[in-house]
């Protein structure tokens, strides 16, 4: 993946994006001190880079009625990429990433009930090829669910 370095403008723009996406342009222009189309153009340019990405996000909490869990696979080595894909490909995985330690990729999964979520594993999941083993940790109780923790800090900082 290719790097993109953000100014401080960008950054800070990111930062009003994730306090409040829906406001307007003129908005942020104005919290920002830059002009609209600074805004604007920047805002697209982010989403055309692949840096941002506006979009809703369901509240589970409400929802109430998801089951939510962990999946560490662990996985032949030489398919990680491939199954990293068809797996982020599936519905209902919300998150998939490869890791280093207990497992070769990490996933997060929403089903409609523990039945399902046990279906899917054993149906979809264990079925991939390369999977050698998934160990799948239920979610009981969301005591943060916050998109907005923090990819791009808002002072200006960059994460290594």
């Amino acid at each position: 993946m290719p790097r993109h370095d953000l100014d401080a403008t960008d950054r800070a723009l990111i930062a009003e994006l994730q306090r409040d996406a829906r406001q307007s342009n003129q908005s942020i222009a104005n919290a920002l001190g830059v002009s609209e189309g600074t805004v604007r153009s920047r805002i697209k340019r982010l989403e055309t880079e692949g840096i941002v990405r506006i979009t809703t996000v369901q509240n589970l909490e409400a929802l109430g009625e998801q089951t939510a869990a962990y999946l560490w696979i662990t996985c032949d080595r030489s398919r990680l990429d491939e199954l990293g894909r068809e797996l982020a490909a599936e519905p209902g995985i919300g998150f998939v990433a490869a890791t280093l330690g207990r497992a070769d990729l990490l996933a997060i999964v929403f089903r409609e009930s523990l039945g399902e979520l046990v279906r899917f594993v054993d149906e979809v999941v264990k079925r991939q090829p390369g999977v050698i083993d998934v160990r799948t940790e239920p979610i009981l109780e969301l005591v943060k669910n916050d998109v907005r923790w923090g990819l791009v800090p808002g002072d200006g900082t960059r994460r290594r």
